[in-house]
C-alpha cells in the first residue's frame, strides 16, 4: 500500500535499494554477533583484544584521508536525475584524480608510521615489536583498499542501485569474519591474521573494478582529460563536509579504543569493544538500513526538484526513528545483560551504569544521524559535521586528562552524551533551516 502518495518507479527503487541494505546488515549482524565470541574462543581474550587495538590504529590514521566520492556521488545522481551525463563523467574524472592524490599521499604516510622503532600502547608490552609492525603493514594496506574502493562506489552506485556494490563488500567482508577466527584454531600467530586480512581486501577491490567497468563500458572512463581545477575545487570543497563527519566517527569509535589502550588492559578493551558491537554498532546499522535507502532517494528527489515527496518520506522517517528507537531502548534496558552474558559467555562484566550509558548514547546519535540524512543526501551539512569533529575532538582531549588521574572508563559515555545532544540541536536547526527556505 502506498501511504506516502509517491510515485511506483521511486517506490521500486526505494525497496530494491532498501532490500539490498537490509540483506548486508542482516548478514553482518549474524556475522557480528558471531565473530567476537569465535574470536575469543579461538585467540582468546588478550588476543582478541590486541587484534582490535592494531586494526584500530590504521583507521585513525585515515582520519587524514578526505571522503571524495559521497560527495561526488551526491552530485552525479542529481545530475544524472537532470540528464547531464557529460557532467556526469566530468565529476567522475575529478573525484578520480583527486582520491588518486589521496592515495599516494597515504601510501606515504604508512611509510613514515612503518619506521617507527616503537610505539608505547600498555595493551602490546607483551607482543613482539617486529611482529607488531608486518601486522601493522597489512593491515595498512587492507585500509589502502578502502581508499581506492571511493572510485568505485561512486562509479557503481551514482545511479541509484546500490546491490551490486553492497554485494561484492558483503561477500568479501563475511569471508574475512569467518577466516580470520577459523585460523585462530591452528595458530597464535596474529600475523596470519592480518595476511588474510589484506589478501581479501585486494580481491574485494579487484572485483569492484570488474563490477565498474561491466556497469560504465560507454559512460566513465578511469582518465583525467576532464580534470578542471574549479570543479575538484568545487568536489574538494563538498567533500570537506564528509571530511569532517568521518573524522568524528573515527574519533568517536577508533580513537576512543585507541585511548583505552593506553590507559586499560587488552581485556577492557574487549568489553568496551563488544558491548558497543551489541547496544551501539547494531542499532546504528540496522537504522543505517533505512538512512542510506533515503539518502539515495533524496538526491534523486532533489535533482527533480520533488520538495513535496521529500517532505513526506523525511516526516515518516522521522517518525519510524522514534518508534525503533523506544522498541531498542525498552528491550536493552530489560533483557540487555543477560543477552550479553551469554553472548560472551560471561567473560566480561557488564555493569548496569555502562549499560545505561550506552544505550542513551546510542539512541542520541541514531536520532541526529538519521535526521542529518536529508541534509547530507544534498551536501548541506558542512556546519553540523563542524560541529560533531569539535565536540569529539573536545571529548577525547577531556578524557585523556581524565584518565590520567585514574579516573574510569565510564567518564568517556558521560561527556559523548552531552556532546551528542548538543549535536542533535544543531542539526534540528539546520534541517529546518533549509526546509524554510525550500517553502520560499
Amino acid at each position: 500500500m502506498n501511504i506516502l502518495n509517491i510515485s511506483k518507479y521511486r517506490l521500486k527503487s526505494i525497496y530494491k535499494n532498501f532490500f539490498s541494505f537490509f540483506s548486508v546488515f542482516s548478514t553482518q549482524t549474524i556475522i557480528q554477533i558471531l565473530f567476537p565470541p569465535a574470536m575469543i574462543f579461538a585467540w582468546g581474550v588478550e588476543k582478541f583484544g590486541i587484534w582490535i587495538l592494531i586494526t584500530t590504529i590504521p583507521s585513525v590514521l585515515t582520519i587524514l584521508n578526505i571522503n571524495f566520492s559521497s560527495a561526488s556521488r551526491s552530485e552525479m545522481s542529481i545530475n544524472f536525475e537532470k540528464k547531464n551525463l557529460i557532467y556526469i563523467n566530468k565529476i567522475f574524472q575529478n573525484m578520480f584524480c583527486l582520491v588518486l592524490f589521496s592515495s599516494i599521499f597515504f601510501f606515504l604516510i604508512w611509510i613514515f608510521a612503518f619506521s617507527f622503532d616503537q610505539i608505547n600502547l600498555k595493551a602490546l608490552e607483551n607482543i613482539d615489536y617486529d611482529e607488531v609492525k608486518i601486522i601493522f603493514l597489512f593491515i595498512a594496506l587492507s585500509s589502502h583498499c578502502l581508499i581506492l574502493d571511493q572510485i568505485f562506489y561512486c562509479g557503481i552506485t551514482y545511479t541509484g542501485d546500490t546491490s551490486k556494490y553492497n554485494y561484492n563488500v558483503l561477500f568479501f567482508n563475511t569471508l574475512t569474519k569467518i577466516l580470520i577466527p577459523i585460523l585462530g584454531l591452528y595458530t597464535n600467530n596474529l600475523l596470519y591474521a592480518s595476511l588474510i586480512l589484506v589478501i581479501l581486501s585486494f580481491l574485494k577491490t579487484f572485483f569492484l573494478y570488474i563490477i565498474f567497468k561491466n556497469q560504465n563500458k560507454n559512460n566513465l572512463n578511469l582518465k583525467i582529460n576532464l580534470f578542471d581545477i574549479k570543479l575538484s575545487n568545487k568536489i574538494f570543497r563538498l567533500s570537506l563536509s564528509y571530511h569532517l563527519d568521518n573524522i568524528s566517527n573515527i574519533i568517536r569509535n577508533n580513537g576512543f579504543i585507541l585511548l583505552i589502550g593506553i590507559f586499560f588492559s587488552p581485556i577492557i578493551i574487549g568489553l568496551i569493544s563488544t558491548v558497543r558491537t551489541l547496544f551501539y554498532f547494531l542499532p546504528i546499522r540496522f537504522l543505517d538500513t533505512i538512512n542510506d535507502t533515503l539518502f539515495f532517494e533524496f538526491s534523486k528527489m532533489h535533482g527533480k526538484n520533488d520538495i513535496v515527496s521529500s517532505k513526506k518520506i523525511f516526516k515518516s522517517h522521522i517518525y519510524v526513528n522514534i518508534f525503533l528507537l523506544t522498541i531498542f531502548s525498552t528491550l536493552s534496558l530489560l533483557f540487555g545483560k543477560h543477552v550479553y552474558e551469554f553472548w560472551t559467555n560471561n567473560e566480561y562484566n557488564l555493569s548496569l551504569n555502562l549499560l545505561v550509558l550506552i544505550i542513551i548514547d546510542t539512541v542520541l546519535f541514531n536520532f541526529f544521524n538519521s535526521i542529518e540524512t536529508f541534509i547530507k543526501s544534498i551536501n548541506k551539512f558542512f556546519y553540523s559535521s563542524l560541529v560533531k569533529t569539535f565536540l569529539s575532538i573536545l571529548t577525547i582531549l577531556i578524557c585523556y586528562v581524565l584518565f590520567t588521574k585514574g579516573n574510569s572508563y565510564l567518564i568517556y559515555f558521560i561527556f559523548n552524551i552531552i556532546s551528542s545532544f548538543f549535536v542533535l540541536i544543531v542539526v534540528l536547526m539546520n534541517t529546518f533551516k533549509i526546509f524554510k527556505k525550500y517553502n520560499k
